[in-house]
């Protein structure tokens, strides 16, 4: 061939080129101004990226999802490198060094494709599938290719690698109705996807090209077999080292049997308080590009979540029972919370815990009862409503020993003295609403509470008595400042003194009552239990405590067994989570208000006589120093003595009358003491050596008084007849 004829294709080659290249560039202008071409659209990708940043009480990021109705988001940031860098080596290697569209990948599917007389492969970079993802179909056609890598460019240039990867991991669909990363690693591992290991990245990475295939429930040696080539891939190209690539490859695949997540932890709790606060949809907070600062305390926090994760208590159905624990800093901060199930979400009824807080409290803020105060425990009908306590009834007792033992009918007696409308009163300053009835005094109200709310009560009586709302958020940033400042709105609802000797009470639930799963010698802690249900079951098990430091609230609930009451799993829940919390730093002791004095009371006369009467030797309880009782017990001066006969070594012994009590009559030989049985009044015995006599008065259980002693000398026989008497052969008395 000669040059001319190679110059002459040459040129023909060059002019079709050409003509082809505009041809191109004329369909496409064309195109692209049809209805057919799909622009490039930030409203869609907003709907899948999440630029709200939620920081912790340090000032960091909150590594944990974003809660987006069932939708979980998580950061890029907040992922192990080897995490997501398994998805680019698998889908797309050269994501860093291309702008939307890898050429060497394109050439050679085109090449493929060719060859193979079809259209087999996309060469679709992660960018690319983005697009795919959030604007267009699933249509194998060159025109929605072509759209596809056009967007592509588009996208680039307005967002970061960074901000494209996070938005890709966020959306691709793994199986199971799970879209993005975050909701793949609950569903399978049961795990945040920052808690992924190298072998479960892999999993995930492989799983996204046919979940239905390569997923580990789906089948075991197909998903071995994927996730071991993502592996060597993720070797190859320096993402793990060998180590990690050798561990990983003998790590056994595990996955989660197929289940519905319904935990939801501090991020989702703190959206909710925003849209609130805000007035905004959860999507339109998390695109708001706001900056929200909270109270969690991030070790607090996963401390909680671990035993949440941890915790086995079953319903009666034996799936794992729901759960809701807030832990407040006593100043209205949310420093941690978590719920596994959606019973939280709705009012319920509190049981017990509610005693203190619509009943004790307000009878001891308004002077009505005292510690101290008598009250009959027996079966009582209020006009129809008969309450009952699960361990019978006490006869005569007290209010702090009723607050210990949860007793029901001294609670009611104690809300009928107060009056339903005065404790509706306290109730509506704390946010509990609706018209109560007697049955409050055991926990049942109108409108039902949450354990929000329920914590906020607790931390009333924490603060010595001041109510404030319990929040998760400090602040709120826009581009432009400051939205929204939480702002401390208090009110006293009990006095100091009120709430101390309330606490005293709850103090003694923990070391005497039931609460007593909490007692421990380390730090002091109130408590009150509460249990809702009967014999057939229980549906609400709950423990409300503070400490100095903090209000923790835990509330168990579904159909639960009887073994689950507010005296078992929650207390042994708040044990564990308080005994993490205090490992290296216990708070103080509860300080005595102003005005509280401790005085003895005479247990005869209390529990008798229902009087109280102050004694030096007696029950401790502490009172208001307004309303408290003054009046002394009356001492008694006794003076009485034994009236002691002998006659021929036999010894008679006659106790003197009293009008009250019982004697007990001792004698002292050879330095032994022995109790001797009395007969009406009368002791005889002959003795053998010397001895002594003397008696004790009982009162009450207790000795009032002692009679002097009484010495008797033993009469000894004369050896001899002619011996001369001696004085010490004739009985005396000293």
């Amino acid at each position: 061939m000669t040059k001319k004829i190679v110059k002459i294709i040459s040129i023909i080659c060059a002019a079709v080129l050409i003509c082809g290249i505009l041809t191109g560039v004329i369909y496409f202008v064309k195109w692209q101004k049809s209805s057919d071409y799909v622009k490039f659209d930030k409203k869609r990708l907003n709907e899948v990226y999440t630029s709200l940043t939620i920081l912790d009480d340090n000032g960091k990021q909150l590594n944990e999802p974003l809660y987006l109705y069932d939708y979980k988001q998580t950061p890029l940031d907040a992922l192990h490198d080897y995490t997501y860098m398994a998805f680019v080596s698998v889908e797309d290697k050269r994501f860093y060094k291309h702008n939307g569209i890898d050429y060497k990948r394109v050439a050679g599917a085109m090449l493929h494709n060719l060859k193979s007389g079809g259209y087999k492969e996309g060469a679709s970079t992660i960018s690319q599938q983005l697009i795919k993802n959030t604007h267009l179909n699933n249509n194998k056609t060159l025109s929605r290719k072509a759209n596809e890598m056009l967007l592509a460019r588009e996208l680039e240039k307005n967002y970061s690698k960074h901000d494209i990867l996070e938005m890709y991991l966020n959306t691709i669909y793994f199986g199971r109705n799970a879209y993005g990363i975050e909701s793949a690693s609950n569903v399978y591992f049961n795990k945040s996807a920052k808690d992924l290991t190298v072998s479960e990245s892999a999993i995930l990475a492989g799983m996204i090209k046919a979940p239905n295939n390569y997923a580990p429930d789906k089948n075991a040696d197909k998903c071995r077999t994927r996730r071991n080539s993502v592996l060597k891939i993720m070797y190859e190209q320096n993402v793990i080292d060998e180590t990690q690539y050798n561990n990983a490859l003998s790590d056994e695949i595990t996955y989660r049997p197929q289940a519905v997540s319904t935990d939801k932890s501090y991020g989702y709790h703190v959206m909710r308080e925003a849209c609130k606060l805000l007035n905004m949809t959860p999507m339109q907070l998390a695109q708001s590009n706001f900056v929200i600062e909270t109270y969690c305390n991030p070790t607090v926090q996963a401390e909680l979540q671990k035993l949440v994760n941890n915790d086995n208590t079953t319903d009666k159905n034996g799936n794992k029972a729901d759960i809701a624990c807030v832990v407040t800093d006593n100043n209205g901060g949310i420093i941690a919370c978590y719920t596994r199930g959606d019973n939280y979400a709705n009012p319920r009824q509190a049981g017990s815990t509610l005693k203190p807080i619509a009943v004790y409290g307000p009878a001891l803020n308004e002077r009505i009862i005292t510690q101290a105060s008598p009250v009959l425990d027996e079966e009582t009908n209020f006009n129809g409503y008969k309450p009952s306590n699960a361990g019978g009834y006490n006869g005569w007792t007290t209010i702090k020993y009723s607050v210990a033992k949860s007793l029901n009918v001294p609670a009611v007696k104690t809300l009928n003295a107060l009056t339903i409308a005065t404790a509706e009163k306290y109730l509506n300053k704390m946010g509990i609403d609706g018209e109560q009835n007697l049955s409050l005094a055991l926990g049942n109200t109108a409108n039902g509470t949450d354990i929000f709310t329920l914590t906020k009560c607790y931390e009333t009586l924490a603060k010595g008595g001041t109510c404030d709302e319990v929040r998760l958020i400090k602040n709120i940033y826009s581009e432009n400042g400051v939205i929204y400042s939480r702002k401390h709105e208090q009110q006293q609802v009990y006095s100091p003194a009120a709430s101390y000797l309330m606490t005293d009470m709850l103090l003694n639930a923990v070391t005497n009552g039931t609460a007593k799963g909490l007692k421990n010698n380390l730090y002091q802690i109130a408590a009150k239990t509460g249990t809702v249900g009967n014999s057939n079951g229980n549906s609400d098990a709950i423990i409300a405590s503070y400490t100095t430091a903090n209000t923790v609230v835990t509330w168990y609930s579904g159909d639960l067994p009887n073994s689950v009451n507010g005296s078992t799993a929650p207390c042994n829940f708040t044990k564990t989570l308080l005994n993490k919390m205090y490992a290296n730093n216990t708070p103080s002791d509860f300080s005595p208000q102003n005005g509280i004095v401790a005085l003895k009371l005479d247990k005869d006369s209390l529990y008798n006589n229902q009087k109280l009467l102050i004694s030096d030797d007696g029950e401790k309880f502490l009172f208001d120093s307004v309303n408290r009782p003054k009046e002394y017990l009356e001492k008694v001066n006794y003076n009485y003595t034994l009236n002691v006969s002998s006659e021929n070594n036999n010894v008679t012994v006659v106790l003197p009358q009293i009008e009250m009590g019982e004697w007990q009559l001792y004698k002292i030989a050879d330095g032994r003491k022995t109790m001797l049985a009395v007969n009406n009044g009368l002791y005889s015995e002959t003795i053998k050596n010397d001895q002594e006599y003397f008696a004790e008065l009982i009162i009450n259980g207790k000795c009032a008084y002692t009679t002097s002693k009484v010495k008797i000398a033993y009469l000894k026989q004369r050896e001899q007849d002619d011996t001369p008497p001696s004085i010490l052969d004739f009985w005396y008395l000293k």
